[in-house]
């Protein structure tokens, strides 16, 4: 979930800085052309958030030296796997 928290956060920046700069040319009576550099930049900046973002939510949940024992189906039971370490 707080992976896609991230994605949704870093694709609404730049619509917000388009429609916060065509608000500001609207009041000052100035036609809104293109994408300007504030925009590139939220862009720049919402790819900088998905990738930080995206970082940050890899963790590792196996224990260092740990050897994994995928689940398996024994006598028509499920026997989840997991993580066994290996001393």
């Amino acid at each position: 979930m707080k992976r896609l928290i991230f994605i949704a956060l870093a694709l609404i920046i730049p619509i917000l800085i388009w429609w916060v700069e065509s608000k500001i040319a609207k009041r000052k009576g100035e036609t809104f052309q293109g994408p300007s550099v504030l925009m590139l930049s939220g862009i720049a900046l919402s790819i900088f958030i998905l990738i930080v973002g995206l970082l940050l939510s890899q963790s590792t949940n196996a224990p260092s030296g740990a050897e994994y024992f995928p689940a398996k189906v024994e006598n028509g039971k499920v026997i989840s796997g997991g993580f066994k370490t290996t001393n």
